[in-house]
């Protein structure tokens, strides 16, 4: 095969195209797949529009997340209104929440609690309340701080501030730190993410307590 002849011209033509139809495959997975550096903003953008996700202003390593997470998703868990494949889900989304059932033994049988019962942020029982579990400022806190913040119906969490869900707790829980009444924190710019998500995952007569701070 001489140099520069006929047949080393038609093997160097094909060697070229195989590379760029190889390249060009690559490419493609790596837009497709959010697990890899040559994920892009514009990738995730498209993804979250296409699986009908909020466009989300987060960092891309935690958009990354959520967005392999909802293409995961239902997966082949059967159990998915246990409270654990909730937390994981969330987990899964970049979130580091932890979710409780409101169920606590007091010696002789399960009880439920309200939040401001729960609530360690405040030292317990210290938080002033008035009439109903309704806080100052419409269910918020002193300090910027919520565990009135609940999620029942909507993405927007004023929405939801009002709905009253009687005084039987047994379809309440609680999401925030990893003990039961501590906080966590999410990213402000994460919240109605992080709201439609749970509004998605939990059984839809639920409602979910928030021991969250939004950062």
């Amino acid at each position: 095969m001489p140099k520069d002849g006929w047949l080393d011209s038609l093997h160097k033509g094909l060697a070229y195209s195989e590379n760029r139809a190889y390249n060009h495959a690559l490419q493609l997975l790596d837009s497709i797949l959010p697990d890899n550096d040559g994920f892009t903003e514009d990738d995730a953008t498209d993804w979250e529009r296409r699986l009908g996700m909020i466009i989300s202003s987060a960092p891309l390593a935690d958009r990354k997340l959520a967005i392999k997470r909802k293409m995961n998703h239902p997966g082949n868990i059967k159990a998915r209104q246990h409270y654990l494949y909730v937390q994981g889900q969330l987990q899964a989304a970049g979130f580091n929440v932890y979710v409780h059932e409101n169920k606590f033994w007091d010696g002789s049988q399960w009880i439920t609690k309200p939040p401001a019962e729960v609530s360690t942020y405040y030292g317990g029982t210290q938080q002033t309340q008035h009439g109903n579990g309704t806080q100052h400022g419409n269910g918020v806190q002193h300090g910027g701080y919520g565990w009135a913040f609940k999620i029942v119906n909507s993405i927007n969490n004023s929405e939801d501030l009002m709905f009253y869900e009687g005084s039987n707790l047994r379809s309440t829980f609680f999401i925030g730190g990893q003990t039961v009444g501590n906080p966590a924190n999410v990213p402000a710019i994460r919240e109605k993410e992080f709201r439609k998500l749970v509004l998605t995952l939990k059984p839809a007569q639920t409602v979910a307590y928030l021991f969250i701070n939004y950062i």
